[in-house]
């Protein structure tokens, strides 16, 4: 398991009617309870969205209403706890509230690297990780199909047959 907690933004970062930023890593309870007001805490009912005010860890001013949901580790992607912020997919409030995690002292997550936590954590395996990118940057049906065959670990049941005696 990772030591630092990661944070980013989950969807395109365009204009749209709602934003996703993930955090994961040890902090991401600490994380939710700083910046999310609900009428439930979301650590509290995991994988349950809850309705409440995204805000500024500092001055508890509010970025947006929204929901929020914690899923625990080990089961996560990543496997480890991670958490969700869905909100109003303005560039303006995402960047709010990425600063007010970045300043709660989550750091800013590489490109892949929920992906490279979940493979080092054990939750898939190199083809499967190599597999989202296919999925992600497919231009057909026929190279999603075949991605998303191996996001189900096809590749890697075909090489573990093999080895078999």
């Amino acid at each position: 398991m990772e030591e630092t907690t990661i944070a980013a933004l989950a969807t395109a970062p365009l204009p749209a009617g709602v934003a996703v930023i993930r955090v994961s890593g040890p902090r991401t309870k600490l994380a939710l309870h700083a910046l999310f007001r609900g009428k439930k805490d979301p650590v509290r009912v995991p994988r349950t969205l809850v309705f409440g005010d995204i805000v500024d860890f500092k001055t508890g001013a509010t970025i947006d209403k929204g929901l929020a949901v914690f899923m625990p580790s080990p089961w996560s992607f990543t496997g480890e706890d991670v958490a969700e912020f869905q909100f109003h997919g303005s560039p303006v409030l995402v960047q709010q509230t990425l600063r007010s995690l970045y300043a709660y002292g989550i750091l800013p997550a590489a490109a892949g690297e929920f992906t490279k936590r979940a493979f080092l954590n054990g939750k898939m395996d190199l083809a499967q990780a190599e597999a989202i990118a296919d999925v992600i940057n497919a231009k057909g049906e026929e190279e999603l199909r075949f991605a998303g065959e191996q996001l189900k670990g096809r590749l890697s049941q075909a090489v573990a047959a093999i080895g078999e005696p």
